[in-house]
C-alpha cells in the first residue's frame, strides 16, 4: 500500500500544475502517517507557503515564487524516494519485462 501511495504522490507531483493541486497534494501528505519525516516536512513547507492566499483569486509572485520553490523541493524528495520492488527497471535492468496488448499475445523483451 505504502508503494501505491508514494507512486500515486509522485505522478500528482509531477502532473500538479495549478497551485490548488499543489496545495491538496501537500496537504494530503501532511496528514498521512505514510510519507517520512523529511518529506512530511517539505509538504509543510509548501502548505504553510500557500496557507494564506489558497482561496483568494489573485496573490503575490513573491508568495507564489516561495511556493513553486517548495513545492519543487517537495517533488525532488518524492522522485528520489524508490522502492526496489515499485521501480524494477531502474534496479533490476536484467528482468524480463512483458509488454501485453488487449488483442496479442504476451510479448517479452530484454534489455
Amino acid at each position: 500500500m505504502q508503494q501505491q501511495t508514494y507512486r500515486r504522490w509522485q505522478i500528482s507531483a509531477e502532473n500538479a500544475t495549478s497551485y490548488r493541486a499543489k496545495f491538496k497534494l501537500a496537504t494530503e501528505i501532511v496528514k498521512s502517517d505514510m510519507s517520512s519525516r523529511e518529506i512530511r516536512r517539505a509538504a509543510r513547507r509548501v502548505v504553510r507557503a500557500l496557507e494564506t492566499v489558497i482561496d483568494l483569486p489573485i496573490a503575490s509572485a513573491d508568495i507564489l515564487r516561495k511556493a513553486h520553490e517548495r513545492f519543487g523541493v517537495l517533488t525532488e524528495l518524492l522522485l528520489s524516494t524508490t522502492d526496489p520492488k515499485a521501480s524494477n527497471e531502474k534496479n533490476y535492468p536484467e528482468i524480463l519485462i512483458l509488454c501485453i496488448d488487449r488483442d496479442s499475445e504476451p510479448v517479452g523483451l530484454w534489455p
